[in-house]
């Protein structure tokens, strides 16, 4: 069947609130835990030093599996999976596009009692830098963190802060994306796994039924959609992902996108990123410095000519501004 993209978001403001985006994901979850379903998906571990996939039965669990987790997590529940399936059970599971293709090809049947889902990806960071990052973080404020939220929308979504961390005596942190030194590295490329740089699961080749994301580009395509709430990209790939969304349809606002416009601000649903050329360095130094070393020499600075467009195009703007002001 032919790609089927929508503009969604939950009708509650609630679960828009505490999702990194639309909420849809945990619309389709709280369907399946009301069929006595299980629920797959990234939760953080071990002091939230880790990220792992676990089988959730209960819509209490659901919190754990909201947000993003920029970490790559731990996938070794495939045989739990298959297990729940042979019993009858219904099972979500939501993973990165190579998890739910690894998961496919572990399962070899097409179970019908399967949904999948996967996300656009811009790639996941090893687990090493995220564990060295959060004991850099308990180590320079001398206590634990209790909450991490890289997503938080305090602010709004399209104005979040990325990343919040919160420690034992309440103390928060909380930082965007261009400042903190973890996202940093994240966005540049340089903590990711390799395979991410060549990726073999995008776009059409994606395994999952349906493929969540944030609808980036939402303000050029249609900006009366952006109530700043957060609003999701959603692409629906088979029959199976049409009826599951089609029967929590009252639960979401849905509108039909032009797919091309859509992938067009959301290049990484189709394009790996590309390798830095600090990588191997970066990977060859991981074990013998300290986070904050590895994070002062491998994060790079904007060059000259970068940081002179930017200043023109700030400047051009305060110009265009006085001259409205004047009339």
């Amino acid at each position: 069947m032919s790609i089927i993209t929508y503009a969604a978001y939950s009708n509650s403001d609630e679960i828009r609130y505490n999702s990194s985006s639309g909420g849809v994901f945990s619309e389709l979850a709280k369907y399946v835990y009301n069929l006595n379903g299980v629920v797959v998906g990234a939760a953080f571990d071990d002091g939230f030093k880790s990220v792992s996939h676990i089988l959730t039965n209960s819509i209490g669990d659901l919190d754990k599996l909201t947000t993003s987790k920029y970490v790559q997590s731990h996938f070794h529940i495939q045989h739990d999976i298959e297990e729940k399936l042979k019993d009858g059970k219904v099972v979500l599971c939501c993973g990165t596009p190579c998890q739910i293709a690894g998961l496919k090809h572990y399962l070899k049947n097409d179970y019908d009692n399967l949904i999948t889902i996967d996300f656009v990806c811009h790639g996941t960071p090893v687990q090493t830098i995220w564990k060295k990052y959060i004991e850099w973080q308990e180590e320079k404020n001398g206590e634990k963190v209790t909450f991490v939220n890289f997503r938080s929308k305090e602010n709004g979504w399209s104005n979040y802060l990325l990343l919040l961390l919160l420690f034992e005596s309440g103390k928060r942190y909380s930082q965007t994306c261009d400042k903190d030194p973890y996202m940093q590295l994240f966005l540049q490329n340089v903590c990711l796994s390799k395979g991410c740089f060549n990726c073999q699961f995008k776009g059409e080749n994606s395994y999952s039924d349906i493929t969540l994301g944030d609808f980036w580009g939402i303000d050029s395509i249609a900006p009366e959609l952006n109530d700043g709430k957060g609003i999701s990209l959603v692409s629906v790939k088979t029959e199976k992902g049409v009826e599951i969304l089609e029967t929590i349809k009252d639960k979401l606002f849905l509108k039909t996108m032009d797919e091309n416009l859509a992938y067009y601000y959301n290049s990484a649903a189709i394009n790996s990123v590309k390798k830095p050329k600090s990588y191997d360095a970066f990977f060859d130094d991981l074990d013998l410095l300290p986070f904050d070393k590895l994070a002062k020499k491998y994060i790079s600075k904007p060059k000259l000519k970068e940081r002179l467009k930017k200043y023109k195009i700030v400047k051009l703007g305060i110009k265009l501004k006085n001259i409205i002001l004047k009339g």
